[in-house]
């Protein structure tokens, strides 16, 4: 099911893949570069698990939305990500704190 640039399948309603309209930004970093996967030979772009944590975060920083606090910190446990390049990022984008709460986290299991 087709809803704007959102697409659903109707039999996982609560998930949805968003196709956003480019150049894709995490805050003021317009240089995004596409993890790939390839999936039935066919070559998949989408957010590397660090650049997810950012989108998150920014979530975070920006509306404090807990629910994308809370989503960067599953991925971070379940994925590489490059903790320093997100404490940076986080720091340009004025969310030291934030990082602060999230590496804490991190941390604590």
């Amino acid at each position: 099911m087709k809803s704007g640039r959102h697409f659903r399948h109707p039999d996982c309603d609560h998930l949805f893949v968003e196709f956003p309209p480019g150049p894709v930004a995490l805050g003021d970093d317009y240089r995004i570069k596409p993890a790939e996967r390839i999936v039935n030979g066919q070559v998949i772009r989408l957010l590397s698990a660090t650049d997810c944590v950012r989108d998150r975060l920014a979530s975070y920083i920006h509306w404090k939305t807990r629910d994308c606090l809370e989503q960067a910190i599953l991925v971070a446990k379940h994925q590489s990500v490059d903790m320093d390049q997100i404490r940076k990022w986080c720091a340009r984008e004025g969310g030291s704190e934030a990082f602060g709460e999230f590496a804490l986290a991190i941390q604590s299991g």
